[in-house]
């Protein structure tokens, strides 16, 4: 609609024009900065949360499996190697993450690993460092002064104006994990981490195309009583398409209040299916045991172990689970690594080791002379019991960490699907406005030296993934008990 008061027109499109560049002018002084940052560092060892799947529902105690390298990590000392036989101590610098696939898991993408320490964003200036000067910046401002002059329509808040400046910026490194993430979805990924989730209930990733796609709801949440089927494609969120949106502004969208409804559009088999469900608040067990019941194991005692996620407390839970499952007699375990995002470094070495004696579980190396060695240690309770490891496509980070030193090192075979491929690790940097910029800082590499980056782990027997995981109708878990009975 004209507006006939203004008998100036063009003075409204400089004084905002005036406004945008002001503002484009700091925030690309700081963004320089952080490149400058980035471009001089030695980083460090890491921090889920990959993850690549990520819950979109409420766990109480959820630490975000951001760090699948998951380890949140100090700068790391250029050219260091770990060869020492004793474990390596704890950084108190912020550690680096392994994103989960997504990424996130949850968000993985993803803890209860002490939080990425803040690092405090530096007064706006040029850092000798940086790739970019001001001069390189003058086409951007001169760009936008004509669009805040000329442009026929509503210019959008600055705010955003300037995330999608970050995000298009970092493009060119052709990297998914190095990313910026916004304040609003910071914040969220802040509160995954102290447990404060509430949404649907289901493990989610995106697709080979890009899409929003049901990994698995979870058993007796809200998705799963609506009726929502792994392998479901999110295509709208209460009236809005979803094909466009990032994979994070769905997360955010679809979880909510406890108490409060979402309406949700799917395509099964090419037709669309709706629901209306009810979010709620619940904890995710992080490690679920039995002994598997006799009819499915002709009679032998098989452990089972379901690790869900590398959170701050994953090897407590699988040393636990593994006590008493062999307190009753188990003689041999099913390691359950089936779309486990990843998480924290330290817990999958630690989950590794208990495993595997003394060895290589993983090299850590970057471009600028980082070599990195973690390792295993003799004397844990599941070094030598028969096992066997499930994996699927949605195992990430943290879990192909574990899945590969226990093949590479000839401990057990892997059954299922080859593995997501995320075998990086992300330094998390939180800044001025709360938002966060993820930056991958280095690459693993299994016992024999395999990338896991972009490759995954391909497993001994190959198995396709069930609709529903468990039971007798899960032919990778009926593979994993053949094998264990008949050594083939």
């Amino acid at each position: 609609m004209t507006n006939y008061d203004n008998l100036n027109p063009k003075s409204t499109g400089r004084a905002v024009s005036g406004v945008i560049i002001a503002v484009l002018a700091v925030i690309f002084a700081i963004g320089l900065t952080l490149a400058g940052f980035l471009a001089g560092r030695a980083t460090a060892p890491a921090q889920a949360m990959p993850t690549a799947v990520v819950v979109v529902g409420a766990e109480d105690d959820r630490a975000e499996a951001q760090a699948a390298t998951g380890s949140p990590t100090a700068p790391l000392p250029v050219a260091a190697v770990s060869t020492s036989e004793r474990p390596v101590e704890p950084s108190a610098t912020p550690t680096p993450t392994i994103e989960p696939p997504t990424v996130e898991p949850p968000t993985a993408e993803p803890t209860e690993e002490p939080t990425p320490t803040i690092e405090p964003t530096p007064e706006p200036s040029l850092s000798d460092e940086s790739p970019l000067t001001e001069a390189d910046l003058a086409t951007l401002y001169e760009a936008w002064k004509i669009v805040a002059d000329q442009y026929d329509g509503e210019l959008p808040p600055l705010h955003k104006i300037v995330e999608s400046l970050i995000s298009g910026s970092l493009r060119p490194l052709g990297d998914d994990y190095t990313r910026y993430v916004p304040p609003d979805i910071a914040e969220r990924n802040r509160q995954d981490q102290q447990g404060e989730i509430e949404g649907i209930g289901a493990f989610v990733k995106e697709n080979d195309e890009g899409l929003f796609e049901i990994v698995r709801p979870m058993d007796g949440q809200p998705a799963d009583l609506a009726g929502v089927k792994a392998g479901d494609v999110l295509i709208e969120i209460d009236g809005q398409s979803a094909l466009d949106l990032s994979f994070d502004e769905v997360i955010l969208l679809v979880r909510g209040p406890r108490g409060t409804s979402v309406h949700l559009t799917f395509l099964r088999d090419g037709e669309p299916v709706e629901f209306t469900i009810v979010r709620a608040r619940f904890e995710v067990p992080i490690v679920e045991f039995e002994i598997l019941p006799a009819e499915m194991t002709g009679g032998q005692t098989i452990g089972y172990v379901h690790l869900t996620e590398f959170s701050r407390t994953a090897e407590k839970s699988v040393l636990g689970a593994l006590d008493q499952l062999l307190a009753q007699g188990a003689t041999s375990i099913i390691l359950d690594l089936r779309d486990n995002p990843g998480g924290f470094l330290d817990q999958s070495i630690a989950v590794a080791d208990a495993f595997l004696p003394k060895g290589v579980a993983l090299y850590e190396r970057n471009i600028r002379g980082l070599s990195q060695v973690f390792q295993t240690y003799d004397g844990d309770v599941a070094e030598t019991i028969p096992l066997v490891v499930l994996v699927n496509s949605a195992s990430a980070s943290a879990s192909e960490i574990v899945a590969g030193a226990i093949q590479d090192r000839g401990r057990a075979v892997l059954i299922g699907e080859t593995t997501f491929g995320k075998g990086s690790v992300q330094q998390i940097n939180t800044l001025s406005d709360g938002a966060e910029l993820r930056v991958t800082i280095a690459r693993w590499f299994t016992p024999n030296d395999n990338s896991i980056d972009g490759v995954g782990i391909t497993p001994d027997i190959e198995v396709e993934t069930p609709d529903t995981l468990g039971g007798p109708d899960d032919g990778q878990l009926m593979r994993a008990i053949e094998y264990l009975l008949t050594g083939q």
